[in-house]
């Protein structure tokens, strides 16, 4: 059985938020489903993208310029997760 659309962005979004850092607390697991029923509500095409704006307003996502003026620095998720390089057996490298 293939995922829904909303399955599939549900799960891009709480693998983002792993690898920016956030801790899935049960808060923000619930912000994330609240913020992907309130995307799929408005019909949005870009599910991803809406979710992630609907977290940044709501305020679960700490935004750049907010560093800035609190003195924290909340990184944001790389582009694709950091490299693991392994050895398929050629030899030592």
């Amino acid at each position: 059985m293939r995922a829904t659309v909303s399955e599939v962005a549900l799960r891009r979004v709480l693998a983002w938020l792993r690898w920016a850092g956030q801790e899935l607390t049960p808060d923000l697991e619930r912000a994330a489903l609240q913020a992907m029923a309130d995307s799929v509500a408005e019909g949005s095409a870009d599910l991803f993208g809406a979710c992630m704006q609907h977290l940044q307003d709501s305020g679960e996502l700490a935004s750049a310029d907010r560093g800035a003026t609190t003195g924290r620095h909340n990184p944001t998720a790389p582009v694709a997760p950091p490299l693991r390089r392994g050895s398929i057996g050629y030899g030592d490298y």
